[in-house]
């Protein structure tokens, strides 16, 4: 990596948001964007990055990442995340000790059964989803439960999309506040729960003891950090949660580079940095 975490042992670094589509997705960018709300709400735009394995492993090697986290799309049908979760299984099985498969499915009967699916074919874990948290209403809090319930019953990692209801808009930005994100928490108890996004500002109140009571089990990823928040940030969230903060870049928006800057600017030692980039990771993974 161009800014190597001092004391940190060669490649040992962990990304827990990365993307990656097929290459059907890819060469559709246009037919997928107008048929599905959420995908079309990111990706209609033609200056979206949207990556496949090889660049990621690419940029992995290039940056000097150990391993990476790759996740589905919260796509609405249950034949695109099909498609999109047997690349990610495919990916990872011809890179076993790079990428770490995540998958998605629709929060119905059909995706459940989808969800057993690739865990028979090796998924690692759920994600990254969004329960209605792309749009401006949850989910029901019995569909919320049903679906955690079965991500629980599995014993995998669950990664939810969640953003912050305030500052600038920006593409796919929901309008769920944290009273929302607070339910969904709620019935995910249990969960191993990764929330994206530094959970759209959930971490800062886990300063309220009821609410770190509640979030006992949920992580928070620091996916486009850089994009939304001043180098400050880091120093705040690793005293708050830092045993709970997983570098993640949300790759290809962003690569690592901008993470380690923010960290360094910050002030953050040699070994609050390392549980960031990798050990609070390997303890969820076990890896």
């Amino acid at each position: 990596m161009t800014r190597k975490v001092p004391g940190c042992k060669k490649d040992g670094v962990i990304d827990f948001h990365t993307h990656i589509f097929s290459p059907y997705a890819r060469d559709h960018r246009e037919e997928l964007a107008e048929r599905d709300r959420t995908f079309g709400s990111i990706y209609a735009d033609p200056k979206a990055r949207m990556a496949g394995m090889e660049e990621l492993i690419g940029m992995m090697d290039e940056e000097g990442l150990e391993r990476a986290v790759v996740c589905g799309f919260p796509w609405e049908e249950v034949e695109d995340c099909r498609r999109e979760n047997d690349y990610l299984l495919e990916s990872a099985a011809r890179y076993p000790q790079r990428l770490i498969p995540f998958v998605t499915f629709p929060f119905s009967p059909e995706g459940l059964r989808e969800l057993e699916r690739c865990l028979r074919g090796g998924a690692r874990g759920a994600g990254e989803l969004a329960p209605g948290t792309y749009g401006q209403e949850p989910l029901p809090s019995d569909l919320l439960r049903e679906v955690f319930q079965a991500v629980r019953e599995a014993g995998i990692v669950a990664l939810v999309h969640v953003n912050e209801p305030v500052g600038h808009p920006y593409p796919g930005k929901g309008g769920l506040g944290l009273k929302e994100v607070e339910r969904l928490v709620e019935a995910a108890q249990g969960v191993k729960l990764v929330l994206g996004h530094l959970g759209g500002g959930l971490l800062f109140y886990e300063l309220m003891p009821e609410v770190a009571a509640l979030c006992k089990d949920v992580r928070y990823d620091t996916a486009a950090l850089p994009l939304l928040y001043d180098h400050r940030v880091w120093r705040v969230a690793q005293e708050v949660a830092g045993e709970k903060l997983l570098f993640g870049s949300d790759f290809p928006l962003l690569g690592p580079r901008r993470y380690l800057k923010g960290m360094e600017e910050a002030g953050l030692d040699r070994l609050q940095m390392e549980a960031i980039l990798e050990g609070n990771a390997r303890r969820l993974l076990g890896c």
